[in-house]
């Protein structure tokens, strides 16, 4: 088998800019790390197979202050390396890309379609999509980096044979659909509000639609026109939430937030439903549920050796109720794996799930995209 790293053939670095990000596990802020004051630190960074922060706070954070939530970032190598293998690029395709970031992945796609080839990318943030546009022209990469909302794709260079997302989505945009060959390949991290996504690859048809199968689980930021959002009662909405208790034991519980379990299955069957997990210590764990539309909430507080735990809900949702119910019907189904489900969507843009093929009893339409509260 190849090695990854084989795969890479154009450098990391130069596309890594100068300050990059960090968590801080004390406080769970993210903090700047300049390559001009602490160049070491910033290489290991860039050398080791992991995924670097470059902006945070859609960039109204500076270095110095504090950031709170990563807003474009360099995936992990590794993981860069396993999409270009799913998205099979070949010479002289044209590509589409959605999410420029650092331009890393562009000049990727790039050097594999060749002279003959043609990649465009699209990014959203015009500080970032300047960024990638500086970066490939010092390395002499051609690319073209178009700024704007990638959920449009970009017409004027369509048709596509290949369209790589690099930020997860809940919904494959119909333009997406429009904008590629038949037979050509649209990849994703698709998934819903609930846990994490799957790495979802389709092929398009004669009719334009597109159908496919679910793969290895992935977290990837949001793209920015379909992100989650959570809520934070106050005490006094707290004090007026319906509570009860959970019959559900520990192994139960992890099922139900795991992606390998239960959590994919679970997010597919409750629609508009973020799930949160917050470990306070080694001994107390908060799983959160979140719909920020319905402004409906709910709590399990696990505390180890103290079950059965209470659960709080708030909002004319009870959101717990319905994970319940949909981890019962996975139980009740034969415990499928997210990697047994493929999605359908159909020219109109409508979503269907189904388990093993297309044509099972277990296939249900997914509620249609609708738009979030925004930041």
């Amino acid at each position: 088998m190849t090695d990854w790293r084989a795969q890479l053939t154009v450098p990391r670095a130069p596309f890594i800019p100068q300050v990059v990000w960090v968590d801080d596990p004390a406080t769970g802020d993210f903090r700047a790390v300049s390559r001009n004051d602490d160049e070491p630190r910033w290489q290991a960074l860039v050398d080791v197979d992991e995924p670097i922060v470059t902006q945070v706070d859609d960039g109204a954070t500076a270095p110095g202050d504090a950031g709170r939530q990563p807003s474009s970032s360099c995936s992990q190598p590794s993981l860069v390396a396993a999409m270009l293998t799913t998205l099979d690029v070949h010479a002289g395709h044209r590509v589409l890309e959605i999410g420029a970031g650092t331009g890393w992945n562009a000049a990727l796609l790039s050097a594999r379609t060749g002279a003959a080839g043609h990649v465009v990318s699209v990014e959203v943030d015009p500080a970032v999509a300047e960024g990638a546009r500086r970066a490939l022209a010092e390395i002499g990469a051609t690319p073209s980096v178009v700024t704007g909302d990638g959920t449009r794709g970009y017409a004027p260079d369509a048709p596509y044979d290949r369209v790589v997302c690099t930020a997860s989505v809940r919904a494959i945009p119909r333009a997406w659909l429009e904008q590629t060959r038949p037979g050509g390949v649209i990849l994703a991290p698709w998934g819903t509000d609930y846990g994490s996504d799957a790495l979802t690859r389709l092929v398009v048809d004669e009719a334009g639609g597109a159908s496919g199968r679910c793969g290895r689980g992935l977290s990837f930021m949001r793209i920015r026109q379909q992100r989650r959002d959570f809520l934070e009662p106050s005490r006094s909405a707290m004090a007026t939430a319906a509570t009860s208790q959970t019959t559900r034991r520990g192994r139960e519980l992890f099922e139900m937030v795991a992606f390998a379990e239960a959590a994919f299955t679970i997010g597919l069957r409750v629609p508009s439903c973020y799930l949160t997990v917050e470990d306070l210590d080694a001994d107390h764990r908060r799983i959160e549920l979140h719909d920020v539309r319905s402004a409906s909430w709910a709590r399990v507080g696990l505390v180890r050796g103290a079950d059965p735990w209470t659960v709080h809900q708030l909002g004319p949702r009870r959101l717990w109720d319905e994970v319940d119910a949909a981890y019962a019907w996975w139980c009740a189904a034969g415990r499928p794996t997210p990697d047994r489900y493929g999605l359908t969507v159909t020219p109109a843009g409508d979503h269907e799930v189904w388990i093993d093929i297309p044509e099972d009893a277990r296939r249900w339409a997914l509620p249609a995209e609708r738009p979030g509260p925004g930041r």
